[in-house]
């Protein structure tokens, strides 16, 4: 994995300019969530014309510590008569997530044709433009794309907000049950809200594994569970969208929200669970699958307000040693439309982590080393190599 992109700056130097370039670089190590930064700071040395203006940065530090490369020599007569480039690698800041209205999910795919994936990402193009109409392959593809489960995994602003208006002729129709232009604010709003929280969570240049666990810490640190009564409730005070907003829910919608969080950084997740009396998360990370519960991880449960990693990266063996039945685990964005799956598709066996459970809390994380940082019941700090997953 790529842990930190690199930009070279060309530093164009008139030969009588001498002096050394002050580089600095971001230190990454032991963190989770997204520092702030521009290269643009690395350049403050040279104007507009590419001559050096500045060379006091190396001499307030007294001795010069804070040089790594000279990018002229100190005695102009050895200089040579012609202007002279030379090529700094400096670190910089990744970009920053963008909303991504074409979440996919490849556990999914083999299940749902890529010709239908193709309709419902049409369909979100014209929801997010206001449009009343949208391509589809065919009405089976209508129907998969205009479902209220399918549009609230996929598309949570507009669950129950925009519905089917009918299919013909390779022409999917759409209703707006809300004044249009009032949808139109409540989806942007909530796109701005979803690239808030990733770029708060996590760096679009972490791995796949840091990605998880900057969101999953996010989400146990922020998220509060929902004790309030269901029964009856509008799709405002609970599912995907309100989870999301409110930053509280029930299992089931936690499991969703954390889901969607992954799927927005292209991290392989789906909702899963037992029949209604338990949901979590399963994850695909290095090719491998796990067990995520961010439900049973709240942050507020535990001492000091730390992660309890017992719920994170568990395999099929420990849900069910916590009293959970296989019998009744099911994937749950297919069952839905195909009942007799394969549910050892959905395999969890590789115990890589299993030192981290048995009561441990989460302290940090070194992505330079690769490492997770954790105290055990018993006190001791350790730590846990996750490779370049």
């Amino acid at each position: 994995m790529k842990k930190r992109r690199r930009i070279s700056i060309v530093l164009v130097m008139i030969m009588l300019a001498a002096g050394c370039s002050n580089v600095q670089t971001k230190d990454g190590a032991g963190t989770v969530g997204n520092a702030t930064g521009s290269a643009a700071e690395a350049q403050g040395n040279v104007d507009a014309q590419g001559n050096a203006v500045s060379q006091a940065n190396a001499d307030a530090q007294g001795n010069g510590a804070s040089q790594t490369e000279s990018v002229a020599s100190s005695n102009a007569s050895d200089a040579p008569e012609a202007t002279q480039t030379v090529q700094i690698t400096m670190e910089t800041e990744p970009e920053p997530f963008t909303f991504n209205p074409h979440v996919h999910s490849d556990l999914l795919s083999e299940f749902v044709s890529e010709e239908t994936w193709a309709s419902f990402y049409n369909m979100c193009d014209a929801i997010r433009a206001g449009e009343d109409t949208f391509e589809c392959v065919s009405k089976e593809a209508y129907e998969w794309c205009t479902d209220e489960v399918t549009i609230g995994s996929y598309l949570p602003a507009a669950c129950t907000k925009v519905v089917g208006g009918g299919y013909k002729d390779g022409v999917g129709k759409l209703k707006y049950k809300m004044d249009k232009e009032q949808f139109l604010a409540r989806e942007q709003a909530f796109e701005e809200e979803i690239c808030k929280m990733l770029n708060e969570a996590t760096r679009t240049d972490a791995s796949d594994f840091e990605k998880l666990m900057g969101i999953y810490d996010f989400m146990c640190k922020h998220w509060v569970y929902d004790y309030s009564e269901i029964d009856g409730a509008s799709i405002e005070e609970f599912g995907n969208y309100a989870c999301l907003m409110r930053r509280d829910g029930i299992c089931a919608e936690i499991a969703s929200a954390l889901t969607y969080l992954l799927l927005q950084c292209d991290v392989e997740a789906m909702p899963f669970g037992t029949s209604c009396e338990h949901e979590w998360t399963y994850v695909v990370i290095g090719g491998k699958g796990y067990h995520v519960d961010a439900t049973w991880a709240l942050h507020g449960d535990y001492p000091e307000e730390r992660l309890n990693l017992d719920y994170f990266m568990m395999t099929e063996d420990d849900r069910i040693s916590q009293g959970l039945e296989k019998e009744r685990f099911q994937a749950d964005m297919v069952w839905i439309w195909k009942t007799d799956y394969d549910l050892d598709r959905f395999t969890a066996t590789d115990d890589s982590f299993s030192a981290i459970h048995g009561g441990a809390q989460f302290v940090g994380m070194d992505t330079e080393k690769n490492v997770i940082k954790y105290i055990t019941w018993d006190g001791k700090q350790k730590e846990l190599s996750y490779g370049d997953t």
